[in-house]
């Protein structure tokens, strides 16, 4: 695909998206040598210092049309990235309407994740997904001081968001970042 017509799935499609930049995909951007840290971190990236800085997801630099408000400027781990939707639309395996009934569908099962969570007690919003998750299966695991009713309830709400967890990660792995082994099976 030429880079005019690139930029036209991308725009179509990305735009509509955002899942690698708003905490579902992706936990965190680790940067590399070729990133200008502190430039990033002037445009308001909060970099962890470490052996290998990074930053977590959701990035702060997204918007709340889905546009990277540093596009230009952003790290090579983002430039970089195709997922694996975005590359069959590029390739023209994939449909774009066919696609953007995947990101629908996608956003939507995220967008339930995220209100289970909240309905649950899991609000920190500017964490990723994955790590909200994981922190209130622990607080679950180790029981509830509520009476026996409520405790009932919040199980079985846990209940449905781990379901709605499990088949979120079934469809970003099968339509964002599959497997090799599940390429060579289909």
């Amino acid at each position: 695909m030429n880079s005019e017509s690139q930029d036209a799935v991308a725009g179509a499609l990305c735009l509509r998206c955002g899942l690698c930049c708003d905490g579902t995909l992706f936990g965190s951007v680790e940067l590399k040598l070729e990133d200008d840290e502190e430039r990033l971190r002037d445009l308001g990236l909060p970099i962890r210092p470490s052996r290998r800085p990074r930053f977590s997801q959701p990035c702060p630099a997204l918007d709340g049309n889905r546009s990277c408000q540093i596009y230009g400027e952003r790290p090579c781990q983002c430039r970089k990235f195709e997922c694996a939707l975005f590359q069959s639309v590029s390739r023209g395996r994939t449909e774009l309407a066919a696609a953007l009934r995947v990101v629908d569908r996608t956003r939507r099962k995220a967008d339930q994740v995220r209100m289970l969570l909240r309905e649950l007690g899991e609000t920190r919003e500017t964490r990723p997904l994955s790590a909200r998750f994981h922190t209130l299966r622990r607080r679950m695991e180790s029981g509830g001081g509520e009476s026996s009713a409520e405790w009932e309830e919040q199980l079985d709400r846990y209940a449905t968001l781990s379901l709605a967890v499990h088949e979120l990660q079934r469809l970003l792995r099968r339509e964002f970042y599959p497997d090799p082994s599940d390429l060579a099976e289909g």
